[in-house]
């Protein structure tokens, strides 16, 4: 696509722009989802397209069709510089960029067994044998879901500085699901995406993660009892804790929401500029929290963000310090650095870039309890909670509230007894500030392109969370 993408910025500078970009941006889709043993969808799908994105007069200009073809390209170019040309009138303060090297170059993310190569009968048996197995648990499992979906992306950019880049990426999720309704109503799923083939659903395991969920949803219940209400211990797995991660470390250090510009689902964010430089205390001196879009195999993995900038491992916290927002090009020159951190990204070719998190984790620690059993026996009291179920967070992503699927007593460093409808709350600061313990196994995973920005045109992207089982002390637990 480079001469599509070549003619498209030349027609806009002819026109007068002092900077323009291409993308053109599609994926293909297949997904196959099985329900009490019946297949529920099984189809591919597409979606293709381009956008032209200037800057005239100082202002920025959008306009995007899904007709890749060169007889759009006037059209689309002109449409971009009228809105551009009406902004202008209105705009307070020109845009301005950081500067960035030139880049030309193409990359594809590796996987082992294309999925879409795949016949369709080996993927359906595979769905079957988990269905069956969850089946075995007895009329006390009403509802058995299983799912497996693949996405092909295609990305290729272009700008008026110079840069050509093409990306491939190519992900692969899985989902087992179990509801039990026995004493209670309770479900359990577990779901996992990664940057990888085919070689994932064997990685994923449905015949293990299918007797997990079912037996885990009879003991929601039956035996599990909601948790008193109190302070206490509280340990997190790394997916619920890269949930929490991502909501309450995440959204609140992307610099366009902290600029304002992004007030959408739970407004701006409390980590306003003044703090920037100012060796902010955001946790404890154990708290490293790493933006890191480097990172192979996972879903927030780039070579390049969708600004045509090379992507980079930086730290958002430090030894519990404020270090650094994500930024895009223009974000980054308002607050005077140098370079954008590359987390500029867009979910479909009819959407303008928005600043978004990528992998983001917390560092383990090298000299903590070896894994999850070493921690729990260093932990008299507690609780241990396994899964996301729900969410809530105020406007400033501060005040945060969030419920987990099962989770555990803790008593004298063992497990006492499984615990149903647990609600762990807390403050942003004051929470990660309670960090004392994190063993030295961790890991980081993805839930899909579930991370929404940009409404009213929503934009549904892909990233990674987690880190080490992490111990915070003085959590307060309820049940609802």
């Amino acid at each position: 696509m480079d001469d599509f993408i070549a003619k498209a910025i030349g027609k806009a500078e002819l026109k007068g722009v002092s900077f323009a970009e291409c993308r053109i941006f599609g994926y293909e889709t297949e997904s196959i989802s099985m329900r009490n043993g019946q297949i529920e969808t099984c189809g591919r799908s597409k979606n293709y397209g381009y956008g032209v994105r200037v800057i005239k007069n100082g202002a920025w200009g959008f306009a995007s069709t899904a007709i890749v073809e060169e007889n759009t390209i006037e059209d689309i170019v002109s449409s971009a510089i009228k809105e551009a040309e009406a902004t202008s009138k209105i705009l307070k303060n020109p845009v301005e960029l950081t500067e960035e090297p030139i880049i030309k170059d193409r990359y594809v993310t590796p996987f082992t067994k294309n999925p879409f190569d795949i016949d369709v009968e080996e993927k359906i048996e595979i769905l079957k044998k988990a269905d069956s197995i969850i089946a075995e648990k007895g009329d006390g499992i009403k509802v058995r879901n299983n799912s497996m979906n693949f996405v092909k992306l295609y990305f290729d950019y272009g700008n008026s500085e110079g840069t050509l880049i093409s990306q491939q990426e190519l992900f692969s999720g899985c989902d087992s699901a179990a509801t039990a309704i026995i004493n209670d109503n309770q479900r359990r799923n577990i779901g996992l995406y990664e940057m990888r083939g085919f070689e994932f659903v064997d990685m994923f395991d449905f015949e293990k993660t299918s007797e997990r969920v079912a037996s885990e949803a009879i003991i929601l219940a039956t035996d599990a009892i909601a948790p008193k209400p109190q302070k206490t211990a509280f340990i997190l797995e790394p997916f619920q804790l890269g949930l929490t991660i991502h909501e309450s470390c995440g959204h609140p250090s992307e610099l366009d929401r902290v600029l304002g510009w992004e007030a959408d689902f739970a407004g701006t964010s409390f980590l306003t500029t003044e703090k920037f430089g100012q060796n902010y205390q955001y946790g404890s001196e154990k708290v490293n929290l790493v933006n890191d879009p480097t990172m192979p195999n996972v879903l927030g993995h780039e070579k390049y963000d969708h600004e045509g900038v090379k992507t980079k491992k930086f730290h958002i916290v430090k030894d519990g310090i404020f270090n650094d927002y994500q930024t895009d090009r223009q974000t980054a020159k308002l607050i005077g650095q140098e370079h954008s951190n590359g987390n500029a990204r867009i979910a479909r070719y009819n959407r303008i870039p928005l600043v978004r998190m990528s992998n983001l984790y917390l560092e383990a620690d090298p000299e903590g309890p070896k894994d999850l059993d070493e921690l729990i026996a260093e932990t008299k009291e507690g609780i241990y909670g396994v899964h996301w179920k729900s969410h809530s967070i105020d406007d400033k992503r501060i005040n945060f509230q969030f419920s987990v699927q099962i989770a555990y007593e803790i008593k004298n460093g063992e497990i006492a007894r499984p615990l149903k409808n647990t609600i762990y709350q807390a403050a942003t600061p004051e929470f990660w500030g309670g960090l004392d313990m994190m063993t030295k196994e961790w890991r980081i995973e993805g839930l899909g392109p579930n991370c929404g920005k940009g409404a009213p045109h929503m934009q549904a992207i892909w990233v990674s969370h987690g880190g080490p089982y992490s111990r915070f002390q003085g959590v307060n637990i309820f049940s609802g």
